[in-house]
């Protein structure tokens, strides 16, 4: 049977969403499943500075097998026709690493102050199947990439990757984004176990080393567009003499290469 965790204490400083200080007030629930209300998320973890999402799934009631595997594994990286033929042509890995291909968003600071009042409403009428689960995440803005046109490595820094059941290596939203799953039916939210309130140590350095790979992936690429202009227009100004006397493929070769 569940109940409802009462969380009467401020901010918390512990790593986990039900340590022994936020689970001071319901001892019983040791090894079993956590529920809070939906406003009692402030005390969990800080939001300045964050943005929070949903991923609406279809199963409801008690059925938590698609929920339980998701707070494991995180929200799997769905195939878009970007992930396919775009930025990530060749990739070994599946899964698009665009946050709007998996989740909706639902606030971020631009919007004025966190009304839960509002994100409760949104989250009781899901647009996306009628979604009475809704699985919800929490990212730090200062790991959204902004300074590239490709919408996958903007959010990049948000995903991990490993195996999926089947083996083939798969973009996951990082499940230690996933606060908890919001049941439209009562209201509540059944923490993630696996949720990290604090982006510091370990957790900071894994994210401050994806945003520094996309940001290098990013600038290499301009690199070779730029330099693939200037050897086009390099070409263009030798003339039609000039470009039989070209014995240098470099050119050919260029415009042959997948990039």
């Amino acid at each position: 049977m569940s109940e409802t965790i009462s969380s009467s204490e401020g901010q918390q400083d512990n790593d986990s969403p039900w340590s022994e200080e936020n689970m001071k007030d319901a001892p019983e629930f040791a090894g079993e499943k956590k529920f809070i209300k939906l406003e009692e998320i402030a005390n969990l973890c800080d939001f300045d500075n964050m943005m929070i999402y949903g991923h609406g799934t279809a199963s409801a009631g008690d059925g938590h097998e698609v929920v339980e595997s998701i707070f494991d594994e995180g929200v799997k990286g769905f195939e878009s026709l970007g992930s396919m033929i775009g930025e990530d042509r060749g990739s070994h890995t599946v899964g698009s690493t665009d946050l709007t291909d998996n989740a909706v968003g639902l606030w971020s600071p631009m919007d004025g102050e966190l009304d839960f009042q509002k994100l409760k409403e949104k989250l009781d009428h899901w647009p996306h199947r009628d979604a009475k689960n809704v699985i919800l995440m929490r990212f730090p803005i200062e790991y959204y990439y902004a300074y590239t046109e490709f919408p996958s490595e903007r959010t990049r820094a948000y995903f991990t990757e490993h195996e999926d059941k089947n083996g083939q290596a798969t973009n996951y939203i990082d499940r230690r984004f996933i606060i908890g799953n919001y049941d439209a039916e009562t209201g509540e939210v059944e923490l993630n176990p696996h949720f990290e309130p604090n982006i510091t140590g370990d957790f900071k350095k894994e994210l401050d080393e994806r945003l520094a790979e996309v940001q290098e992936q990013t600038a290499e690429r301009h690199e070779e567009v730029e330099r693939g202009g200037l050897l086009r227009f390099e070409r263009d100004d030798l003339g039609e003499e000039g470009a039989e006397n070209d014995t240098d493929d470099t050119f050919d070769e260029w415009d042959e290469e997948d990039w």
